[in-house]
């Protein structure tokens, strides 16, 4: 198979058919125990940060690795610290029209493992995490057997 074969097949997956539509989100006046309370409820790595008077607008991103590096390590009380205190603001975004591999791309070159997605109005529409990429592989590897198997026969 040419490697152009394999370079339009990764190119037909976009952001949007391996994202998680079902969003685990928390307001930035919550605390930290409460933001880590739903992300082990829901087994996610991350919550999105919304803004409360419009929740499908993105204020943020808070991940484990926050709570763990700017919360735990220093010796504060994650009851006493708001989410806001120590999300990422303005996280990178991806439009749910991105190619994959741009997005598997971006999340290397910026060493980020999730990403959220949004519609071309801004809309929240889902995340893609590390793991999310790594679940279609297998899938993705599969598709390009049957494509090379097909091109021997």
């Amino acid at each position: 198979m040419t490697r152009n074969r394999v370079s339009l097949l990764a190119e037909q997956l976009r952001a949007k058919d391996v994202m998680t539509s079902e969003l685990v989100t928390c307001f930035p006046d919550e605390s930290v125990v409460d933001a880590a309370r739903k992300m082990s409820e829901y087994k996610v790595g991350s919550v999105l940060v919304v803004d409360r008077a419009n929740p499908s607008r993105l204020v943020g991103i808070l991940t484990e690795g926050d709570i763990v590096h700017r919360v735990v390590a220093k010796g504060l009380h994650p009851a006493e610290v708001k989410v806001e205190e120590i999300m990422t603001k303005d996280p990178i975004v991806v439009d749910e029209n991105t190619p994959l591999h741009l997005v598997a791309d971006l999340m290397r070159e910026k060493n980020i493992g999730h990403i959220p997605v949004v519609d071309a109005s801004g809309k929240l529409k889902g995340i893609i995490a590390k793991s999310d990429i790594v679940r279609i592989a297998p899938s993705l590897i599969e598709r390009l057997y049957i494509i090379g198997e097909r091109e021997t026969e």
